[in-house]
């Protein structure tokens, strides 16, 4: 079993938004040309780039608030 993996790092600026480690068994992964070239997308490449699409069109009610994580303590957070 050979397995794909696509990590997604979405950063607005210095923000990190999100981070979501995604896995495909290759035997279930469909392929898509690209034109008439031997080139080819995923859909778990596909899928990646619509998660991210919607992360960063997002409201900022939706991001919610921003901690720096230099800054972040876990008592400030939980208080």
């Amino acid at each position: 079993m050979k397995m794909k993996k696509r990590v997604l790092c979405v950063y607005d600026g210095p923000r990190r938004l999100w981070k979501d480690d995604m896995m495909l068994d290759s035997e279930f992964e469909v392929r898509m040309r690209l034109g008439d070239s031997g080139a080819y997308v995923t859909d778990l490449d596909v899928n990646t780039l619509k998660r991210a699409n919607a992360l960063l069109n997002a409201t900022e009610e939706e991001k919610g608030p921003w901690v720096p994580d230099d800054a972040a303590d876990i008592h400030q957070l939980m208080s």
